[in-house]
């Protein structure tokens, strides 16, 4: 059982942490590799305190900086949050059997034709 303000305190350093990356990873300070690394160790703290939030936030943030070169944006994009909760999909609409049916009809007469 973790205490609430050890708790708290110990989220205020990932988000104090994980703006100091992103603030370094833009201007150069560290490599794509060293930010990553430093990531890693917030989630570690992170999952240490079971905070599933900030551990979902880091994955986003590690899986953005791995998938690009360009890091002139990134302290920009979490400072408007696009890393943090993501937005649930839309529901997908299943199609109805007898559309199914009809649709593939109109298939087979294409093909007939």
């Amino acid at each position: 059982m973790i205490d609430k303000h050890i708790k708290s305190r110990a989220v205020m350093f990932v988000k104090s942490e994980m703006e100091r990356v992103v603030r370094d990873l833009e201007s150069g300070i560290i490599t794509r590799d060293q930010a990553i690394g430093s990531l890693n160790t917030l989630f570690n703290i992170a999952s240490g305190i079971e905070d599933t939030m900030q551990m979902q936030m880091i994955c986003r943030m590690i899986s953005y900086i791995r998938t690009t070169s360009f890091y002139g944006q990134i302290k920009k994009m979490y400072a408007n949050k696009m890393f943090h909760d993501q937005p649930t999909a839309a529901p997908v609409q299943v199609p109805v059997a007898e559309e199914i049916a009809a649709t593939s009809m109109k298939i087979l007469e294409k093909i007939v034709r």
